[in-house]
């Protein structure tokens, strides 16, 4: 029988507790905790703030127990090396076991800049060339032609880049047996949930993030060597750089399990089979310490910086290699790497989203600094944002600062023709009203229902998500009846209406 809510709960808080005091440098105890870590800890920020009005600061402990997120591991990169690791809560709320820097998590979408650093140092070895037809090696599976591949083929650059005309589907995983083999995934055959891996516009013409190309880049890596892809990855990449804590699997051998982070949804309960598996590894498989992709990020900025970092046989990647890697082919993605930001310094990073975790890896390969956070909640990535903005405030970075936006007075008289629900794309937003403030919730936002800020009679914001609402007012036809109508801008607008439920 698993414990109850509340005694999870009381567990977490303690481990928290337990642990958020502790500073961990290079895995050894510190006799006092780091200053930078202690304002990081009680600095955590929203993505926007009202002008002037002075910023919200929040504490880690509690950002971690409103969001239902166990466990945060963090390692920060300074003058190339690793500055210091951190570990808070637990690998799994179910027993309280606690997350240490040692601690390996499913690192999702961080999987591909690894892969793509593994395609690289194969192709400087001769294995294959970045620009030739993958249908030359692939034998297990083939792309299959059609009138764009006529047209171009699909090459390993492309499908690095996503620009290989390939599926965006998202990669949901698998929480229960059976687990559909690589091919199966790649065939979209049963019990594979995944589309067929067909070319749906022209390679190289534009830019659709696509795990499923990830997952024919796996294929092509297998045949074009003969070897398996975590053991080629293994000996490319993770022991050169001595990242013994790291693994590409699509399910763990138990001494592994025994000791990584459960994953846990959004209210904080662990996932069934405490984690999903995903066959297409190249893409999401990886299971990895903050501290083993710090390592990953400072060699790959060595590089860049032309700074090779040494590994067993040589050089890890060359500066043409690095360089090459890091620079945009189309929409601000390199070769594994994403590269837009807002500040003047050069940066790479990349973000991750498996169920049940969430991880984020930033690098400055010019001034040596970076971090790595790794997140086992599926509201992960709401803390992560948080915690950027606390590192971004310490280290003085351009990047991850908060967006500023002006408030207005409010209007309660128009308050009620406003709340109610809406369905907005997949998900119900809910508006309510307590007094003379509107609050907004729903999934984008966290597990609480968070002030709507108004920016004008029918505009608000809210200083927990960079989004923005608009309610449809001239739509309603009667100036005092219910909107029907809304537009909920999150990335893109996206168009809500009222739905019946109270």
């Amino acid at each position: 029988m698993l414990p109850s809510r509340r005694t999870v709960l009381a567990s977490l808080i303690t481990a928290i507790a337990a642990t958020s005091a502790v500073w961990v440098p290079h895995a050894a105890a510190s006799p006092a905790p780091d200053p930078h870590v202690v304002r990081i800890e009680n600095g955590l920020r929203e993505p926007v703030a009202v002008r002037g009005v002075p910023a919200r600061t929040m504490r880690l402990a509690d950002r971690m127990r409103d969001l239902h997120v166990p466990g945060v591991s963090i390692a920060f990169i300074d003058h190339g090396r690793i500055a210091w690791t951190q570990a808070y809560g637990v690998a799994d709320a179910r027993t309280g076991r606690p997350v240490t820097p040692a601690t390996p998590f499913q690192v999702a979408s961080l999987s591909k800049p690894v892969t793509a650093v593994v395609t690289m140092r194969l192709a400087g070895r001769g294995a294959f060339d970045l620009d030739e037809d993958v249908n030359r090696r692939l034998r297990t599976w083939r792309v299959p032609d059609n009138a764009f591949t006529a047209q171009h083929p699909v090459t390993p650059r492309a499908l690095l880049s996503h620009t290989a005309g390939l599926p965006d589907a998202d990669l949901a995983g698998y929480a229960a047996a059976p687990y559909p083999t690589l091919a199966q995934e790649l065939a979209g055959a049963s019990p594979a949930t995944t589309p067929k891996a067909e070319v749906q516009a022209v390679p190289g013409s534009r830019y659709a993030y696509s795990g499923l190309g990830y997952g024919v880049l796996q294929q092509y890596l297998d045949d074009a060597t003969g070897r398996p892809f975590d053991a080629l990855a293994r000996d490319t990449v993770l022991a050169p750089l001595g990242m013994r804590n790291t693994r590409f699997a699509v399910d763990l051998p138990p001494a592994w399990a025994a000791r990584a982070a459960i994953g846990h949804g959004l209210d904080g309960t662990a996932l069934p089979g405490g984690w999903h598996r995903y066959p297409i590894q190249a893409a999401a498989g990886l299971w990895a310490t903050a501290a083993d992709l710090a390592r990953f990020a400072i060699a790959v900025g060595n590089a860049a910086q032309g700074n090779g970092t040494q590994g067993q046989g040589g050089a890890f990647v060359t500066r043409a290699q690095a360089q090459a890697l890091l620079a945009p082919v189309m929409d601000d993605y390199g070769l594994g790497f994403e590269l837009d930001h807002a500040g003047r310094e050069p940066a790479f990073h990349h973000s991750g989203s498996n169920a049940g975790y969430k991880a984020q890896m930033w690098a400055y390969p010019r001034t040596g600094q970076g971090v790595v956070i790794l997140t086992n909640g599926d509201y992960g990535s709401t803390l992560i944002a948080e915690l950027m903005r606390a590192v971004a405030a310490e280290y003085g970075w351009e990047d991850w600062r908060p967006v500023e936006r002006a408030a207005v007075p409010a209007e309660p008289a128009l308050f009620d023709r406003f709340t109610g629900s809406y369905a907005v794309s997949n998900v119900t937003l809910r508006v309510t009203r307590r007094g003379d403030r509107l609050y907004l919730a729903g999934p984008p936002l966290g597990p609480e229902p968070v002030e709507l800020i108004p920016a004008g009679p029918y505009d608000y914001f809210v200083r927990e998500k960079d989004v923005t609402l608009h309610f449809d007012g001239d739509a309603a036809g009667d100036a005092g009846a219910p909107v029907q109508t809304l537009t909920f801008v999150d990335g893109r607008p996206r168009a809500g209406r009222r739905t019946a439920v109270p």
